[in-house]
């Protein structure tokens, strides 16, 4: 499969999360997509700076990236969970740097309100490390894993 297909394979099943996903599909789709996102975010910076006002640039930037980041969350899920499925793992494994996610931004709100601003600084750290980084690094291992075969999968785990 070229480079070409496993890209387009990952946004043919934007929303199938049954089935499996080779390492080369995920990580084609993955670092396509971190690609189309950094040329997206340049162009429109670069654009407005050649008509004159590069401040404005940025606020455009930062939208066209947000609205790319709401369209490509689905389906980056979605190859995701069939990554893990390819590994012998359940989805929520992929899921779960989701969910980190999002407790941490809501943990963050929390904090803004509540927490003097040494407490604040100091816990932002440590939930960005503990609910964004160790899951995230996580996620990159359990990705870059062999895909198990059928028969792999089948197989009884014996607890040791």
């Amino acid at each position: 499969m070229t480079l070409w297909q496993c890209y387009l394979q990952g946004w043919k099943g934007y929303v199938k999360f049954a089935g499996r996903a080779t390492r080369k599909e995920f990580w084609v789709f993955t670092l396509g997509n971190i690609v189309l996102m950094i040329l997206l975010v340049m162009g429109t910076i670069s654009f407005f700076s050649m008509a004159g006002d590069p401040y404005i640039g940025v606020l455009y930037a930062g939208m066209a990236y947000s609205l790319f980041a709401l369209v490509l969350a689905l389906p980056l899920l979605a190859v995701g969970i069939r990554r893990m499925h390819d590994i012998g793992r359940s989805g929520w494994w992929f899921g779960g740097v989701y969910l980190a996610g999002v407790i941490s931004r809501m943990l963050n709100m929390i904090l803004v309100q509540y927490a003097s601003p040494e407490t604040y600084a100091v816990m932002n750290v440590v939930l960005g490390i503990i609910l964004g980084w160790i899951p995230l690094l996580g996620i990159i291992y359990l990705c870059c894993q062999k895909s198990k075969t059928s028969v792999d999968l089948q197989k009884p785990v014996i607890a040791e």
